[in-house]
């Protein structure tokens, strides 16, 4: 092994006296992959970003060693700190849409990180962003060049962020859990990308809580909680022979390969039926077409979309950003309206109606969102929230419904206490433990769960996905599950339906529906996850 491009020994990290990095030593050398995982708080990124003076404002880091490419990170001035950045040092974050300037083309973003670490003149800087977004797999590179990050879906917007990291051609990239929002295809591509930095010599230090992801790229894996190394060794080991408890139950709760109706999280109960059997149709959609303008062309985000969704059963719908997943999912809820097709409700019309025609049965269709703190009001409480969906916005008055509140928040197993708290004081389990709270509060009979999970630590995801199950189970909901992540379509879905530009290529029972894909797209989806679709019985 080479001289490592990073050494940190005995890291502390303290915000107020609070310590939340307690003496993390690792090292990554030229052209080796380290991961750590670790949940929400357990001091992973708090790790990586004391590597580039980030740890965050009022921190007070200290360190035995803390050296990048030899540079010692503690001695450095603020103006050397910033050329470490982006030169030496590529910083891939989680959340784009914070990271990238709202007001500028992604590729301006590029540009300027060209012109800071590189020669090149303006033209050569044009040239080369171009190529950059399509090393990253950027569909229409130059067009998505000249658009701002509120132009481009989730996904997209990630890997600008990963072309804006790699342009600098840093010694090490930090990618701090880079691929959360990424469908299952781009996410495979991005690691392949980020495998190709490391064979060309680049050290990379990845954060990430998605297992499968360090299985696919790391050469060494760190396991942190409550800010220390509880375990470290080759992926192999860690994971297949996991000797610390913490280690063991993220393990256990990962859903590939975990079958139908089998908890995932300690104290989840007794596993339910493996299979539902087909019940009532519930909601149906027939010929669905939706078409968009966007920059002069038009983009089709929905051709001919049909399924059923039957009551006690799931129906996951899989595809990458841009498929048409969510599109479809707005016209169901009537937040689009169709170009073509219909959409019936226990029998009867629901869509294309006027929303006054609809209003009487809206109760009976319920959404699940991927991140509910942007759809909750921030002023208000918990209790607050579920006031509002129990009365249909008669009240946001808790009092007059406290004891629905607490039923409610009950049914997802959170405390009466959380009733006087806002979200956004709520971990991300609590706040989509809420948002499931409140889809459930008008007792519908359908749930649109819109990557209800992906937001969500392993653990924390389990628990999530648990609770979904057995609210379908006592409840005898329908679901149509939106998720990239094949594991946990795999693992909820009773049938799966594959979209890839706005048509459904691919359908059948989730059991069998990758075993012999006939279409090229379905066929690439299995290639990209081998380990989601292994399907291994873990027992």
């Amino acid at each position: 092994m080479s001289d490592p491009v990073l050494s940190i020994k005995d890291l502390v990290v303290e915000f107020s006296g609070r310590r939340v990095v307690d003496g993390v030593s690792l090292q990554v050398a030229a052209g080796e992959c380290v991961a750590i995982v670790g949940e929400s708080g357990s001091g992973k990124s708090v790790t990586a970003r004391s590597v580039v003076g980030l740890a965050g404002e009022g921190a007070r880091v200290t360190a035995t060693e803390l050296t990048v490419a030899g540079q010692e990170v503690l001695a450095l001035s603020g103006r050397r700190l910033r050329g470490l950045r982006g030169g030496t040092v590529g910083l891939i974050a989680q959340d784009a849409l914070v990271s990238l300037d709202p007001l500028r083309p992604v590729g301006r973003e590029i540009g300027d990180t060209l012109a800071l670490h590189t020669g090149l003149d303006a033209a050569a800087r044009r040239a080369r962003t171009i190529e950059l977004l399509d090393r990253v797999g950027l569909p229409d590179a130059e067009l998505r060049a000249r658009q701002r990050p509120g132009q481009l879906s989730g996904g997209q917007r990630q890997r600008a962020l990963i072309a804006a990291g790699i342009a600098g051609e840093p010694r090490l990239v930090i990618a701090d859990e880079p691929t959360t929002a990424l469908d299952q295809p781009v996410q495979a591509g991005v690691l392949r990308l980020l495998g190709e930095l490391r064979d060309d010599g680049t050290g990379v230090l990845l954060i990430s809580h998605d297992l499968s992801v360090v299985l696919g790229i790391a050469d060494r894996v760190l396991v942190m909680t409550d800010g220390a190394v509880v375990e470290e060794g080759t992926p192999a080991e860690v994971f297949e022979r996991p000797r610390h408890p913490y280690t063991r139950k993220l393990v256990a709760a990962v859903p590939a390969g975990v079958p139908r109706g089998t908890p995932l999280s300690a104290g989840a109960g007794a596993p339910g039926a493996t299979t539902a059997t087909f019940g009532d149709v519930l909601l149906e959609a027939r010929g669905l077409a939706r078409t968009f303008q966007v920059g002069g062309r038009e983009i089709v985000a929905a051709d001919d979309v049909s399924f059923t969704l039957h009551a006690g059963r799931t129906l996951g719908l899989v595809g990458e950003s841009g498929s048409g997943k969510s599109t479809t999912a707005r016209l169901l809820l009537g937040l689009e309206r169709p170009d073509a097709g219909e959409v019936t409700l226990l029998g009867e019309p629901w869509i294309p109606l006027p929303e006054a025609r609809r209003r009487r049965r809206r109760p009976l269709v319920g959404a699940v969102f991927q991140d509910p703190l942007s759809s909750f009001d921030p002023r208000w409480t918990v209790g607050k929230v579920l006031a509002d969906a129990l009365t249909r916005g008669r009240t946001t008055r808790p009092g007059p419904v406290r004891a629905e509140i607490v039923e409610l928040l009950d049914t997802v197993g959170l405390d009466p206490a959380v009733a006087t708290r806002r979200p956004l004081h709520l971990s991300g389990g609590q706040r989509q433990r809420v948002a499931v709270a409140r889809a459930l509060a008008a007792d519908p009979r359908v749930l649109i769960l819109d990557e209800p999970v992906s937001a969500l630590d392993v653990s924390v995801q389990a628990q999530v996905l648990d609770l979904l199950d057995r609210l379908q189970r006592e409840r005898n909901l329908a679901y149509l599950l939106i998720t990239h992540d094949l594991g946990v379509a795999l693992h909820m879905s009773d049938d799966i339906a594959v979209m890839r530009e706005g048509r459904i290529v691919g359908s059948g029972p989730a059991a069998t529906v990758f075993d012999d894909p006939q279409h090229p797209y379905v066929r690439l989806l299995r290639e990209a996850s081998p380990i989601a679709v292994g399907r291994a019985d873990r027992g």
